[in-house]
């Protein structure tokens, strides 16, 4: 939450001095868009509630990073809920898969069983040319 405590704004320069600063002056647009001088009436209530949410703003964006950090450390050693506050109306998820699916997973099983095929026959082979070898098998 955001403390009440005043904090130095990031803005320099009031919108005013902005609008009339000399770096403004050379793009065309911002001279023609610029109003004729209306007369300036008395809104010194609205300037200043306007004035004080700017600051409470500026304190809340520079606060930011440290509550998120805090907010995150506070939360590491807290466990998600369990699956038990489910709504049990919930339909249960589709068992049935797409036959492409299905037939790229029975593709895949085969080809799995034959490299433990292959696999098994390279063994058996090395160990019985390792046996010719050796002779570390009993006869």
């Amino acid at each position: 939450m955001a403390s009440n405590k005043r904090c130095k704004g990031s803005r320099p320069r009031t919108a005013q001095d902005l609008a009339h600063s000399p770096d403004i002056e050379h793009i065309p647009a911002a001279r023609k868009a610029r109003p004729a001088r209306a007369p300036i009436v008395p809104i010194a209530d609205e300037a200043e509630a306007v004035r004080r949410r700017i600051e409470h703003l500026e304190c809340v964006i520079t606060t930011a990073p440290a509550e998120h950090l805090a907010r995150r450390i506070a939360m590491r050693d807290i466990v998600p809920p369990s699956d038990e506050h489910v709504s049990r109306n919930r339909q249960p998820k589709s068992r049935r898969r797409p036959m492409q699916a299905v037939a790229e997973a029975r593709h895949r099983s085969f080809g799995l069983l034959v490299q433990n095929l292959v696999l098994a026959l390279a063994i058996a082979g090395l160990a019985g040319w390792l046996n010719q070898r050796f002779h570390f098998l009993p006869q």
